[in-house]
């Protein structure tokens, strides 16, 4: 099979600023593998903040995965959210490293960085707020 990245967009409110849930569903997954989440219309144009993240692995090879983000395709551990290794033992819940990335613009590339496989299974969910504190 194809990779395929299916998103799902929750929007609400909070302390009076506008925040969306993105839930990126992977499967097929290899380390090159990457969506991009339409940030036009769920944010005001400008600044927002990636506060939380959550990866959860449904099946594959994968030992561990590095997920990354940035505001341009190809993202590396060298730019935008990265949040190191994480084990695929456990979902993974995280409000600090990676998440706390301040990004702007139109559009949020992402990779889940998988160490194995072509196979794997991935749910990640993102949540941004408007602004940059």
């Amino acid at each position: 099979m194809a990779y395929a990245a299916v998103k799902t967009y929750t929007q609400s409110m909070s302390a009076g600023r506008r925040s969306v849930l993105v839930t990126v569903a992977e499967t097929d997954l290899a380390a090159t593998s990457e969506y991009s989440i339409d940030m036009a219309g769920l944010l005001p144009a400008g600044t927002w903040k990636l506060v939380r993240f959550r990866l959860i692995e449904t099946s594959g090879d994968a030992t561990t995965y590095a997920p990354v983000w940035s505001n341009t395709t190809a993202p590396a551990s060298t730019q935008g959210g990265y949040v190191g290794t994480l084990s695929a033992a456990a979902s993974q819940d995280s409000t600090n490293s990676g998440a706390g990335w301040v990004g702007s613009g139109a559009t949020v590339y992402g990779r889940s960085v998988p160490n194995a496989g072509t196979n794997n299974v991935v749910t990640t969910k993102l949540y941004f707020v408007e602004g940059w504190h």
